[in-house]
């Protein structure tokens, strides 16, 4: 799912400007999955626990941005 957020940050974002935006934000991002697999393998039991306390969200780490 390349640019995938930034595309949801930023939806009006030409698609071929997409990759010069991922440099300007990635120190602002949580680290990517490392599959589809690690992301579902987070997702459906976030899910299931969604259906019985729907104020459960996943709290992914963010990263500072760093001092330039």
């Amino acid at each position: 799912m390349n640019y995938h957020v930034e595309h949801h940050m930023f939806p009006t974002i030409p698609f071929h400007a997409l990759p010069s935006l991922h440099e300007v934000v990635k120190m602002d991002m949580p680290p990517p999955y490392r599959s589809s697999l690690a992301a579902y393998a987070e997702i459906i039991p976030a899910l299931v626990r969604q259906a019985r306390a729907p104020s459960y969200h996943v709290a992914r780490p963010v990263p500072g941005r760093a001092e330039a």
